[in-house]
């Protein structure tokens, strides 16, 4: 295992990693629907809905076992805990923009809410942990659960700064990651719109609808 810098560097490439590969089901009233991979690729953000952003990493979803196989997943265990335990799919999308921090989302599926909400503590757990030296972030009322941190950035450069989100909405856990580097302004705000956005796509897609939520452009 490489040093801290390295850990902290990892885990916010993990929507990068996304990059090396490519990429309906219905629904109806009452209580949220367990998605398929469609649906989980669809809850991801897109470039229709952050306009004026540029997709690093087109939005894609596997089941745990093939993204386990490929790499993607980011699982803590030990004696008792596994953070990626009853997972159905993962996924992830990024993006940037010139001069503006590097946004990426990562999503696990359950398959239904007291699922993802019994593994919600042990997957804030795992992401929690890279990020050393951070502090809780208010976000408002997101979701169903919700915590925030602020903390160094990725590259560990004085000045640099990470917000990290983590959300769940019925049976679907959502993190959403902005890094931005020394010269880059990033006040503690700024990601709560992108994943206020991300959990309003999960709530439609769970509802049965195509997710549609976005961002407004920014002037």
């Amino acid at each position: 295992m490489g040093g801290p810098m390295n850990a902290r560097r990892t885990a916010w490439a993990v929507a990068a990693s996304l990059t090396l590969l490519s990429g309906c089901g219905g629904g109806g009233s009452g209580e949220p629907v367990s998605l398929d991979a469609a649906q989980t690729r669809a809850v991801l953000p897109d470039a229709a809905s952050v306009p004026g952003w540029e997709a690093t990493v087109e939005p894609v979803a596997y089941p745990l076992e093939k993204a386990t196989r490929l790499g993607l997943a980011r699982c803590f265990k030990d004696a008792e805990q596994d953070s990626c335990s009853r997972v159905r799919f993962i996924g992830g999308s990024g993006f940037h923009q010139q001069r503006k921090p590097v946004v990426s989302f990562i999503v696990q599926t359950y398959r239904d809410p007291a699922t993802a909400r019994a593994a919600y503590g042990t997957v804030w757990k795992m992401w929690k942990r890279w990020i050393p030296a951070s502090k809780a972030m208010a976000v408002g009322e997101l979701g169903d659960q919700r915590n925030a941190v602020v903390g160094p950035g990725a590259s560990a450069v004085k000045g640099s700064k990470g917000l990290m989100i983590l959300v769940r909405e019925g049976s679907v856990i959502m993190l959403s990651m902005a890094d931005s580097g020394k010269y880059v302004d990033m006040p503690d705000s700024f990601l709560t719109r992108f994943a206020d956005v991300f959990a309003q796509r999960a709530e439609e897609a769970q509802a049965g609808k195509a997710p549609s939520a976005g961002i407004e452009a920014s002037p």
